[in-house]
């Protein structure tokens, strides 16, 4: 009697992780409690704090008139008021997504852990795409988050501030989503911004520093010089769809600049981790 021993091999490319594989791996890095606890901490923090002085701030809560780019009572007892603070969240919302996304991408560079997610997954763009996913569930969660404290934050201190909640009821659901997407888009493009500069620096020192430096440093600078095109730069584009819209940038214009940004910060990042030799 013969026996047949058969070998069985392994085909390299099916036992490659696919892109659902690789989110798996990268989600359970991006859920470590330092950037849970510091990133919806921090958010909810600041959430709150900036609630706080715009509503303290209001000399007379039945003015229906105030100093320009000052927000009245007027303005917060309007449908959808109770999130109108997001808009002034968003600039800090944008830059700590920024900060999270290049901790999250530097971060394997510098632990030398890039050599063997690469060795893992020899498909950069399914690599790279997988943490582009799972950092952006991240971001939702975030968003949605502080869209919740905001909103539950202003009903008490609208009662301590004796600001009228009464047309916060009319298209209550309507107002918080279309403030949900007004918010999460422009911080998603920031998280985009961030991974673009630690993919090419590959560092988060230099991509928060860049990021930050750019955002209260270079455009308020440009501001100066030629103020007719800040409302063009990423952080007026950013800024203006966060508050639905400005005199400078219609919320429609603004919607086309911002996913113009982040299709651009996305494809810079694929188009450089594709190309550029791994370097722990």
């Amino acid at each position: 009697m013969t026996t047949t021993l058969t070998t069985k091999t392994t085909n390299p490319i099916a036992s490659t992780p696919g892109l659902v594989n690789t989110f798996r791996s990268e989600w359970i890095r991006i859920w470590h409690s330092s950037l849970r606890y510091g990133g919806f901490g921090v958010l909810s923090f600041f959430s709150v704090l900036i609630s706080y002085f715009i509503y303290s701030s209001l000399a007379d809560p039945t003015a229906a008139a105030g100093p320009p780019g000052r927000t009245t009572a007027a303005d917060l007892e309007q449908a959808g008021g109770m999130i109108h603070a997001l808009g002034s969240i968003s600039t800090l919302a944008g830059i700590v997504v920024l900060s999270l996304w290049a901790i999250a991408t530097a971060s394997d560079y510098d632990s030398g852990l890039i050599r063997v997610l690469v060795q893992a997954q020899p498909s950069r763009l399914t690599l790279l795409g997988g943490k582009i996913i799972a950092l952006s569930f991240f971001t939702v969660l975030l968003s949605a988050a502080t869209v919740f404290v905001t909103s539950a934050i202003a009903r008490p201190l609208a009662r301590a501030y004796e600001v009228d909640t009464e047309q916060w009821r009319i298209d209550a659901a309507v107002e918080m989503a279309s403030g949900f997407f007004n918010f999460l888009v422009p911080v998603l493009v920031w998280g985009l911004i961030g991974l673009m500069i630690a993919v090419l620096t590959r560092s988060s020192g230099t991509a928060i520093g860049v990021g930050i430096g750019w955002l209260l440093v270079v455009e308020n600078l440009i501001g100066i010089t030629a103020p007719d095109i800040t409302h063009l730069m990423p952080g007026g584009t950013l800024s203006a769809l966060a508050a639905g819209g400005t005199n400078d940038l219609s919320w429609s214009s603004a919607l086309s600049l911002t996913l113009l940004y982040g299709a651009l910060a996305a494809c810079i990042s694929l188009f450089a981790f594709r190309n550029r030799d791994i370097v722990s």
